[in-house]
C-alpha cells in the first residue's frame, strides 16, 4: 500500500515519465491527438506502479547535495515569481493612478488613456521577458543536476555520468582484486523501429530492453544508457570464457521475447563488442575498445556479440 508520505514523490515521478515521453515526441511531431496523449499518460502511469512495485522506489534516490541543489533552484524559482509578482502589483498602481490622470471632469481623454495603456505594456512585456530568461536559466541548471543524478529518466538503468563515475573509481585503484569486462550493447535497427511503429514504441523498445538486461544480470553487474539506443555493461568477477557466455545470453534474450505494443510484437535484436578492462586503461580506451569490437558485429550481420582486446 502506497503511505501518505510518498504520494507526492510518485505523483513526481509520474510527471517526469510524462514529461520525458512528451519530450521525446515533440522532437518529431507538433501535436497529439487524444488518444496518442492517452497511450501517454498510460505509459507514465504504468512505469511508475512497476519502480514502485519493485521495490526500487527509494525516497532517497538523489545524494545529499544533489537534494540540496534542488532546494537552492526551488527557492531561486519563488524568489523570482515574488520578484515578478510585486514589480505586477507596482504596475497596477501606477495603471490605477494613470487612469485617475486621464480623466477629467468625469469625461476620458481617449488620447492621454491610449498613451498610458501603451506605457503600461511595455512595462508589462519587459517584466514578462525577464521573468522568462529568469525561468530559462533555472530550466538550464535543473537540466544540469538531472546530467548529475545517476539516473536515465526514461529507462531507469544509470546514466553516462554514473557511468564515468564509476569507472573513475576502478580505474584509480592501483590493482583490480577481480577480472571486469564492458560490453557495448546497441539495438539493432532502431530507426527503423521508430519509423515503422512510431516513438511511442521506441521508448518502450529502450525500457523493455534495459529491464531485460537488469533481470539478466547478477546484482553486482551493473546497467548504463550511454546514450541514444546504446547501452553499456560492466560485467566482474568473471573471466572470458563467462564473459563470453553472458553476451551469448543476452542476444538469445532479447531474440526470443518480443515487447508488446498496440497489440502488436515488436522483434528486436542487439550487437554487442565485449571488452576486458585491464590496469593503464582510460574511460576513452575502455569505450573505443568496446566500439569497435560493436562496430565489427554489426558489419557481420548484427544479432552478434564480437570481441577486442
Amino acid at each position: 500500500m502506497v503511505q501518505a508520505n510518498q504520494i507526492h514523490p510518485l505523483l513526481n515521478h509520474f510527471c517526469k515519465e510524462l514529461s520525458v515521453h512528451l519530450e521525446s515526441l515533440s522532437k518529431h511531431q507538433t501535436t497529439i491527438d487524444p488518444s496518442e496523449f492517452a497511450e501517454l499518460v498510460a505509459a507514465a502511469t504504468n512505469e511508475v506502479l512497476e519502480l514502485y512495485s519493485s521495490g526500487e522506489f527509494d525516497l532517497n534516490t538523489y545524494r545529499q547535495s544533489t537534494a540540496e541543489e534542488y532546494k537552492e533552484l526551488a527557492r531561486q524559482s519563488i524568489d523570482s515569481y515574488s520578484l515578478t509578482n510585486d514589480t505586477i502589483g507596482e504596475i497596477a498602481e501606477k495603471h490605477a493612478e494613470l487612469l485617475e490622470e486621464s480623466t477629467t471632469s468625469g469625461l476620458i481623454d481617449f488620447g492621454k488613456i491610449t498613451e498610458k495603456f501603451s506605457d503600461i505594456q511595455t512595462h508589462l512585456s519587459d517584466e514578462v521577458s525577464r521573468a522568462n530568461e529568469v525561468i530559462h536559466t533555472l530550466l538550464e541548471q535543473v537540466k544540469t543536476l538531472e546530467t548529475k543524478t545517476s539516473l536515465d529518466p526514461l529507462t531507469k538503468v544509470f546514466n553516462r555520468y554514473a557511468l564515468q563515475e564509476h569507472l573513475k573509481t576502478v580505474l584509480e585503484k592501483e590493482s583490480m582484486d577481480f577480472e571486469m569486462f564492458a560490453f557495448m550493447i546497441d539495438v539493432d535497427d532502431f530507426k527503423n523501429i521508430n519509423d515503422r511503429f512510431g516513438h511511442i514504441a521506441g521508448d518502450k523498445v529502450l525500457i523493455f530492453i534495459s529491464k531485460l538486461l537488469k533481470k539478466a544480470l547478477r546484482d553486482g553487474d551493473r546497467v548504463y544508457r550511454f546514450g541514444g539506443e546504446e547501452f553499456i555493461i560492466l560485467l566482474n568477477r568473471t573471466d572470458t570464457e563467462g564473459a563470453q557466455l553472458v553476451a551469448e545470453r543476452l542476444l538469445t534474450l532479447c531474440r526470443n521475447n518480443k515487447p508488446l505494443f498496440q497489440n502488436q510484437q515488436i522483434p528486436v535484436t542487439l550487437s554487442i563488442g565485449l571488452t576486458k578492462i585491464i590496469k593503464g586503461d582510460s574511460i576513452d580506451s575502455i569505450i573505443e575498445r568496446s566500439d569497435t569490437a560493436l562496430y565489427r558485429a554489426k558489419n557481420n550481420g548484427k544479432d552478434r556479440f564480437e570481441m577486442e582486446f
